[in-house]
């Protein structure tokens, strides 16, 4: 805009100076002809001034494009720099969540390493454990698998004095609890156990009869008096409670007696019922 005004004053100027040499050339004769090449210069430089004002113009025009164009980019780069400080934002969360989340994958990490550990620890633990519980179920299952049955190989009797019947012929001694040394049953665990014995007698004249202790404690008693020498079998059974290591017998009184053949016809059985507290 400065530009076309300037460009007017300009032509103004040189319009008066055409108008002032005009007069002068009027008066002299000799600068007419100078008049006319200076209408030549003045209309050559307004046409050249006008293709100037066109040029101008479109300049301008293209000028305010550009400013429309250089205003919507300046627009467009506001927002894109507002998205991009967005984005920075947003990035800088997921990084920070990014660390957060490192950090509890570390923990975890460490975390796991303990339960490996751990793991390892309760394994070796439950081997020792298994071992263990297998020794003690070998030790329970030969402890609750006590049964025993024996005979007498020769007839007993009679004594000077309560004796113990030493039942020699053993037929089953499963746990080993029975000795057929010495005729005592030793209970290997507390438990109820259950005995049964059966005597027989043939001696006319004479009583046959045993008693079942448990320890130095008589628990009971059978005998027959034989009147007419054949033999007479009686039987007799009991259930008691043993503590671990209480002792069984079977007793004959003295001047008693018990016949035996090749029929074994006196036994003493007992068996483990059920295993219980002391």
């Amino acid at each position: 805009m400065k530009r076309t005004v300037t460009v007017t004053f300009l032509l103004l100027l040189l319009l008066l100076q055409i108008s002032l040499q005009q007069t002068r050339a009027a008066a002299d004769p000799k600068s007419l002809k100078r008049s006319d090449d200076l209408k030549n210069i003045l209309y050559e430089q307004g046409t050249a001034l006008a293709e100037m004002k066109t040029q101008v113009k479109f300049i301008e025009k293209e000028n305010g494009d550009l400013k429309t164009k250089m205003t919507r980019q300046i627009k467009r780069s506001r927002q894109t720099e507002s998205q991009l400080e967005s984005l920075k934002k947003e990035m800088a969360a997921q990084l920070s969540e990014v660390s957060v989340i490192r950090s509890s994958l570390v923990n975890v990490e460490a975390e796991m390493g303990k339960l490996k550990k751990e793991n390892e620890d309760l394994k070796k633990k439950a081997s020792t454990a298994e071992g263990y519980l297998k020794t003690l179920k070998k030790e329970i299952t030969e402890k609750l698998q006590v049964v025993f049955s024996a005979g007498l190989s020769a007839s007993v009797g009679p004594l000077s004095g309560l004796g113990v019947v030493v039942y020699t012929k053993v037929l089953t001694n499963t746990g080993g609890a029975y000795s057929p040394s010495t005729g005592v049953f030793t209970a290997p665990t507390a438990g109820i156990y259950y005995f049964r014995f059966t005597a027989c007698g043939s001696a006319n004249g004479q009583y046959s009869g045993v008693s079942l202790y448990r320890n130095q404690e008589r628990l009971t008693h059978l005998s027959e008096y034989n009147n007419d020498g054949y033999p007479r079998h009686f039987s007799g059974g009991i259930a008691i409670h043993l503590s671990e290591g209480d002792a069984v017998t079977v007793r004959l009184p003295s001047s008693y007696r018990l016949y035996e053949d090749s029929y074994t016809r006196n036994i003493f059985s007992g068996f483990l019922l059920f295993p219980m507290n002391s």
